[in-house]
C-alpha cells in the first residue's frame, strides 16, 4: 500500500548544492557570500535572552518590517512580508495566487525550484527558452498564466533583462509577476519601485547572498497591500523565528557593511571573468555573485567539474538542456578564485 500523494510519484524534489564537511574545501557551488555577516548581526543574536527560546516570535515581524520600510523607502509596513528565506515566499505565492491546474510561466534556464514548486502545487509550468544572449524572446510576452516567475538577475546565467523588458512584461502579463531579486545587491539596478507602479508586481529578496545570512533563512516580498494580505492568509503562523528576525533587522541597520562586501564581490567577479575569457571560456557578463562559464574544449565541462572536485574545489555543473557545457562558479575571495584559476589552467593545459 502506498501512503504518499499520487502527485509525488513523479516529483524528484529540488537538488541543493553539495555541502561538504571538510573545512578545507573551496566552496564555490552554492552562491554563498565568502565574507561574514555584519558584526551587529552576531551581537543581536547573542543579545537574545532565554525568552526568545521560550516564547513564540512576533508572527508578523513588525520591527524587521519597519526597518525594511525605512531602508527601502516603502510606503508602509503593509507593503512587505517576511519569510523563512525567499524560497518559502515563492511557495506561498503559488498557494496564494494559483489554483491547481492553472498555468505558470518562467523562462528557461532559470532557478529550478520554480518547476519543483509548480509540480508540488499541481499547476502547469510553461517555459520558453531564453535567446542566445540569455534575454527574453518575443514569444515570452504573449504567454498567458496566473503567475510568472522572473529571476533578475537570472540564475544560473547571471544575466539581467533590462528594466524596460520587465515593465513590458508587467503591463502585458494577465496575472501576477514575481520578480526574484535574490542577487540584486550585486547588480547595477533593481525593480523595487515596480509594486507601486504595477498592481500585479511582487518583488522578492533574500538575505542569504549579499547579507551573508544563508544559514538564518531570511527573505522578504514587497507588493501592494491587497497582495500582501493574501500572503498573510496562507503563511504559517510563526514562519520566521526570533533569531532570524533579529539577524535580519541588524543586517539592515548595518546596510553599508553589506554594500562594502557586495562591492568586493563585484570587483573579484570582474577580474575572474576576464581571466576565464582569456582561457577560452564563454562567460556572459554577470550581475550576480557568480559566473556561468561555458566551455567547448577538452576535457569537457563535466570532466572539469570532477577535476576541480578532486582538487578540493566545488563548483556547480548542471546536466540540463542548454547547460551541458557550463559551470556555475560562485565568486569567492580573491584567494579562493586564484586557486580556482590555477586548477582550471592545469586541467585545460593552459
Amino acid at each position: 500500500m502506498k501512503y504518499g500523494r499520487k502527485i509525488l510519484e513523479t516529483v524528484e524534489g529540488y537538488t541543493p548544492g553539495e555541502q561538504p564537511s571538510d573545512p578545507d574545501v573551496i566552496k564555490l557551488n552554492t552562491n554563498e557570500n565568502p565574507y561574514p555577516p555584519s558584526p551587529r548581526v552576531i551581537e543581536a543574536v547573542r543579545a537574545l535572552g532565554v525568552n526568545a527560546l521560550r516564547r513564540y516570535p512576533d508572527p508578523l515581524c513588525a520591527a524587521f518590517r519597519a526597518e525594511c520600510v525605512r531602508r527601502y523607502g516603502l510606503p508602509g509596513p503593509e507593503w512587505v512580508i517576511a519569510g523563512n528565506g525567499m524560497d518559502e515566499l515563492l511557495a506561498l505565492a503559488l498557494r496564494a495566487f494559483v489554483d491547481p491546474g492553472d498555468h505558470v510561466t518562467a523562462p528557461y534556464p532559470t532557478y529550478s525550484l520554480y518547476e519543483v514548486l509548480c509540480r508540488l502545487h499541481d499547476c502547469v509550468l510553461d517555459s520558453v527558452d531564453l535567446d542566445a544572449s540569455f534575454q527574453l524572446p518575443e514569444a515570452f510576452y504573449s504567454l498567458p498564466g496566473r503567475l510568472c516567475f522572473l529571476a533578475r538577475p537570472n540564475a544560473p546565467t547571471g544575466v539581467s533583462v533590462p528594466r524596460a523588458a520587465v515593465e513590458r512584461l508587467c503591463r502585458k502579463f494577465p496575472g501576477i509577476v514575481v520578480i526574484d531579486e535574490a542577487y540584486v545587491d550585486f547588480s547595477d539596478d533593481h525593480c523595487l519601485d515596480f509594486p507601486e507602479r504595477f498592481p500585479n508586481a511582487i518583488v522578492m529578496r533574500t538575505f542569504s547572498k549579499s547579507f551573508s545570512l544563508a544559514g538564518m533563512r531570511v527573505g522578504i516580498a514587497v507588493a501592494r497591500p491587497e497582495l500582501i494580505a493574501e500572503f498573510v492568509k496562507v503563511k504559517d503562523s510563526y514562519n520566521m523565528n526570533a533569531f532570524s528576525q533579529a539577524a535580519g533587522l541588524a543586517a539592515l541597520e548595518d546596510y553599508d557593511y553589506m554594500r562594502e562586501n557586495a562591492g568586493r564581490v563585484r570587483s573579484t567577479r570582474t577580474w575572474l571573468r576576464n581571466d576565464l575569457l582569456a582561457l577560452g571560456f564563454d562567460v556572459p557578463e554577470s550581475q550576480s555573485n557568480f559566473l556561468l562559464a561555458r566551455w567547448n574544449g577538452t576535457p569537457d565541462a563535466r570532466a572539469l567539474f570532477q577535476g576541480l572536485r578532486d582538487r578540493g574545489i566545488l563548483v556547480r555543473y548542471f546536466p540540463h538542456r542548454l547547460l551541458e557545457n557550463a559551470l556555475r562558479i560562485t565568486i569567492g575571495t580573491d584567494e579562493e578564485c586564484a586557486a580556482l584559476l590555477l586548477a582550471v589552467r592545469a586541467l585545460v593545459g593552459a
